[in-house]
């Protein structure tokens, strides 16, 4: 897995516009109001913050933080320190929970989330399969699981 790139971006993620995670960020705008519209369709009778969601791979909390400002329970989960710092600082709504943690060994029991999201995330693992056991693994029944990832 190669991330060194992204664990120096710092504030930039948020504020660069000369930069490929500009692109990143406008990207996000628009899988964010997807993934909020799929959570919507399959719980329309559930109030948002009683749906707990885990945004792996969550790296500088696009969609982590857009979720908890639509008050969501978010637990958003990154290998990458300095992004969740990143993410954290841009919590307006501080009800993210973020958790520095391996994607291979999620810190969480069976059947934690209602919703598990994994975007732009597996191309970067070296055994995705592994990833998506574990996201099984703590998804509730009758949860959703909504990845989107790129080939590479």
């Amino acid at each position: 897995m190669n991330n060194e790139i992204y664990h120096d971006l710092g504030s930039r993620w948020y504020e660069a516009h000369d930069d490929p995670v500009a692109l990143l960020r406008a990207e996000a705008k628009t899988k964010n109001a997807w993934v909020k519209q799929v959570i919507h369709d399959s719980f329309p009778l559930h109030e948002n913050n009683l749906l707990r969601v885990l945004d792996l791979g969550c790296g500088a909390g696009f969609l982590s933080n857009d979720l908890g400002n639509d008050g969501y329970r978010v637990t958003g989960l990154d290998a990458s320190e300095s992004s969740l710092h990143i993410a954290s600082q841009y919590d307006k709504a501080k009800l993210v929970n973020y958790v520095h943690a391996d994607a291979y060994h999620l810190p969480f029991a069976d059947g934690t989330f209602e919703v598990v999201t994994c975007m732009d995330f597996l191309e970067h693992m070296e055994d995705p399969e592994a990833v998506v056991r574990e996201a099984a693994r703590v998804l509730a029944p009758k949860g959703i699981f909504r990845l989107r990832t790129k080939v590479i």
